[in-house]
């Protein structure tokens, strides 16, 4: 029989993600061999594949046109879409072994995923109070600026899980305050680093987590119509902020980062008419950012990697084919949350961590990174968790 705490051993390289973020890959990664491997999961539990067959297909259509979009890219990207199914294959491995697993072994998960996001919260509060005293013994001639770079990734993976791991806490000591607490306390915690982003996804998620908690599936359905709207509205909405010149009282009253990414959001939205079917190819935005220069008055060339934007990077590169295909198969993964959500309180919680998630995919990471990829996987397999776990409790009364 296979062993219970080999589920768990993966979430050991949790906290370490605060150093560097490619152990949220080694985690999600050794997670998925950790279920594929286990001969007690039932793969062909049907309370759990209602909906598999067309999420399968949208998805599969999603993924071979994103395979062909490598054809035309300017740099024939494979390698890096080679990672890219690597992060979705761990993903979809992890999560569904665990929505088949017995359900003793899902409820012997909530000590030690309770304990390792206790972890990477101590160790992020640590480093940033310390200024990285433990990051600087292999990185000692870094700027502190560096620094709090790296140590972001660990904070995205904290407020991504923040909202599942507080349902767990309240799930195990039935008093809000905790649950209330600890999502205060990663809020509190992202306020002390550089990354405006994060503070603003808390905020958005501890709403939506609200507002599904108050008026639950309608209402998470409308919120996610909603981040739709908004992610696909992107475009006009940069041009028109730009025409306002709203980029240019931003870096020069609040902040200089915020108004060159407008600036990047309406370069790409005028890119968009170009290409608009088909897009520049998979992974193209590095090379079309690479030969923009938004802004000559900055000494050297201004680029971008990526746009800053989940939304317009697949219309960029993918073209209005894989924004359809990849709206299909969201619609679908949705539909199924939905399906599967055992209570009001596990639906929240999931709401929460898509309100922070989407916000992030909004403002800030490019869509291929494959650190980022684990950490939204890692993210719905908790998420996974905490539906079996309120489904068996609401069985057993």
């Amino acid at each position: 029989m296979a062993r219970s705490h080999v589920i768990w051993i993966p979430l050991i390289f949790v906290p370490a993600v605060a150093w560097s973020r490619d152990l949220a890959v080694v985690t999600l990664v050794l997670g998925a061999f950790a279920i594929a491997l286990r001969r007690d999961v039932n793969w062909r539990d049907e309370v759990f594949t209602n909906f598999r067959a067309p999420w399968t297909c949208v998805t599969a259509a999603f993924v071979f046109w994103s395979f062909l979009a490598v054809l035309w890219a300017p740099h024939l990207p494979l390698f890096a879409w080679l990672k890219v199914i690597l992060a979705l294959t761990a993903t979809v491995i992890l999560a569904t072994g665990l929505a088949r697993l017995p359900i003793n072994n899902i409820t012997q998960l909530a000590t030690p995923i309770i304990s390792s996001a206790g972890t990477l919260f101590g160790l992020l509060l640590f480093e940033r109070l310390t200024d990285g005293l433990l990051i600087r013994v292999a990185r000692p001639l870094d700027a502190s600026v560096e620094i709090l770079n790296t140590l972001s990734g660990g904070l995205v993976l904290l407020c991504c899980v923040c909202f599942p791991v507080a349902w767990l806490l309240w799930h195990r000591t039935r008093i809000w305050f905790w649950l209330a607490a600890f999502v205060a306390a990663c809020f509190a915690l992202s306020l002390i680093y550089r990354m405006d982003a994060v503070p603003a996804g808390m905020l958005v998620g501890a709403l939506s987590s609200l507002v599904v908690l108050q008026w639950h599936g309608r209402a998470f359905a409308v919120l996610i119509a909603i981040f739709g709207l908004v992610a696909f509205s992107w475009a006009p909405l940069a041009i028109g902020a730009s025409a306002m010149h709203i980029d240019s009282w931003l870096m020069e009253d609040i902040d200089r980062n915020w108004g060159y990414r407008i600036i990047i959001w309406h370069y790409v939205g005028e890119l968009l008419r170009d290409h608009w079917l088909i897009g520049y190819g998979f992974d193209a935005a590095r090379v079309v950012g690479a030969a923009a220069d938004l802004m000559p008055e900055r000494n050297g060339s201004s680029t971008f990697l990526h746009p800053h934007n989940g939304a317009l990077q697949i219309w960029l590169e993918l073209g209005l084919v894989g924004v359809i295909l990849f709206a299909g198969a969201a619609a679908l993964s949705v539909r199924r949350i939905m399906a599967c959500a055992p209570s009001p309180s596990a639906l929240a919680a999931a709401a929460g961590a898509f309100g922070f998630s989407a916000t992030i995919w909004l403002l800030s990471y490019g869509i291929w990174q494959g650190w980022w990829l684990a950490v939204l996987g890692l993210t719905m397999s908790v998420v996974v968790v905490i539906f079996r776990i309120d489904s068996a409790t609401k069985k057993n009364g």
